[in-house]
């Protein structure tokens, strides 16, 4: 065991913790009471419906929802950082089918595709989620929810969504490190299924990753519809000069 190995190894558990901090829901939804009054349910039910709502509709404004999606994240990351841990003599008992499947040294090195997503989950991904957390308090919501301002300030100056950049660099780049085929997937997946995923992976992957930017794409517009309606001419300033995801760019 090396001191560069450890490094890389506790530097994917703490990639993992990030992500973890950078999807959970900062200020979930409390629990709906039986008793609640009615007028409140009427009103409540006005404020939601009144604009498409694609993250309530699939549940993921539930405050155990980002834990239970991320446990299999925690579990891949948990046996990648042993595989760096012991890398290059891994027990069998890690390895597993990792050697059939043609696990791939990069994967469990200090190389281009482990420092690279890492470093976007470190330097872009986090950041990009907690900024906007701590800027916009009260007012950042999973479920879709008017705020009490429009916020045009720090870095809203320069972006629009910056936390649903966050959110593509955080998935994008825990996929790079963990859902390789050639990487701790290689360990998990039988030898005679590896093969058939191979022959495939170049259009389920892109296709998986049309279906998640068309969610977020979608997502976005509920929001530009829901903020454009409330705030009306100073949103389409401010929507006008400002890029959407990554500045003076997009």
């Amino acid at each position: 065991m090396s001191i560069s190995q450890a490094s890389l190894s506790v530097a994917i558990l703490a990639s993992t913790l990030g992500t973890y901090i950078g999807l959970l829901n900062p200020n979930p939804e409390p629990p709906q009471k039986p008793n609640d009054d009615l007028h409140h349910q009427h009103h409540h039910h006005q404020l939601h419906t009144k604009h498409a709502d694609s993250i309530r509709w699939m549940h993921l404004t539930h405050r155990h929802t980002p834990k239970v999606i991320l446990l299999p994240l925690a579990l891949l990351s948990l046996h990648l950082a042993a595989l760096t841990l012991y890398a290059p003599n891994i027990p069998p008992s890690i390895l597993r089918h990792g050697a059939e499947n043609g696990l791939s040294a990069s994967l469990t090195t200090w190389s281009a595709s482990t420092l690279l997503p890492l470093a976007a989950i470190f330097f872009a991904g986090v950041p990009l989620r907690l900024g906007p957390y701590r800027s916009l308090g009260k007012n950042f919501t999973f479920q879709l929810t008017k705020p009490d301002q429009l916020k045009t300030t720090g870095i809203y100056r320069y972006l629009q969504h910056p936390s649903y950049t966050g959110v593509i660099v955080l998935v994008l780049s825990n996929v790079a490190l963990l859902a390789r085929l050639d990487g701790v997937l290689s360990c998990w997946v039988a030898p005679a299924w590896h093969q058939g995923l191979r022959s495939v992976q170049w259009v389920l992957g892109p296709a998986a990753c049309c279906v998640f930017l068309f969610g977020v794409w979608t997502r976005v517009r509920e929001e530009e519809g829901m903020l454009r309606e409330e705030f009306g001419e100073k949103w389409e300033r401010w929507h006008a000069s400002t890029a959407r995801f990554v500045p003076y760019v997009f």
